[in-house]
């Protein structure tokens, strides 16, 4: 009795197991020769599906000083590329500021871990260098890997992704060997989790262990 109980619930652990490590859901747009934010028009449609999706979210816009539980390692903040849009520029309203990266990486660490990403990137000239592309682990040795969408000629993008309940507590951003300004970060946990609710796979197989129970005691005290 015991040992049939051990396998049901591990074969309803494993199904949990499976759906923890689901691909991430991406919000993806990009826009060719951009110089203001006016100018990204899917990338802003984009970032209104990622916001619908994920509710409220932590936003950093550069203006002031970085929340404490955000470090971000690489890039410089500034409000001067040095090269005009071609090599990026600030997206906040009112605003001036943005960090730029020389090629290279930036990674955002959180102390608090996230399940939802998002940023505004532009200067991108994805027909001379290599794809850019977001890396990160998902609390557990999985790594996932989110490729940039092409943007040409001083292009801009936004790009974000929900990995609903996952515990992400780092993101890296690979810009190859573009010289590319980002702006208006967004992270934190996604307030629409639909992992909080069990999936119909996970609880048919608690259903199907729950019945099993039932019938050996049936037949026991039949016996």
């Amino acid at each position: 009795m015991l040992k049939r109980l051990k396998i049901i619930f591990a074969v309803v652990l494993l199904g949990c197991s499976v759906s923890a490590n689901a691909v991430p859901t991406t919000f993806i747009g990009a826009d060719d020769s951009v110089s203001s934010l006016a100018d990204m028009v899917n990338s802003l449609a984009a970032a209104a599906d990622f916001l619908a999706v994920t509710g409220p979210l932590d936003v950093v816009d550069f203006e002031s000083a970085l929340p404490s539980n955000l470090t971000i390692t690489g890039g410089s903040i500034t409000d001067n590329s040095g090269c005009g849009a071609l090599c990026g520029f600030n997206t906040t309203a009112g605003g001036s500021y943005f960090t730029l990266l020389y090629g290279g990486s930036v990674t955002f660490s959180f102390t608090d871990a996230v399940d939802a990403f998002g940023f505004y990137v532009n200067g991108l000239q994805t027909n001379v260098v290599g794809q850019q592309t977001i890396v990160y682990t998902d609390g557990s040795s999985v790594t996932q890997t989110i490729n940039f969408p092409s943007a040409i000629n001083g292009g801009g993008a936004f790009v974000g992704f929900v990995d609903y309940g996952q515990q992400i507590a780092s993101v890296t951003f690979n810009a190859s060997n573009d010289i590319l300004g980002f702006d208006d970060l967004r992270f934190g946990y996604s307030a629409n989790d639909p992992t909080n609710v069990p999936e119909p796979g996970t609880m048919a197989l608690l259903g199907l262990g729950l019945l099993g129970f039932g019938v050996t005691r049936r037949r026991r005290k039949t016996a």
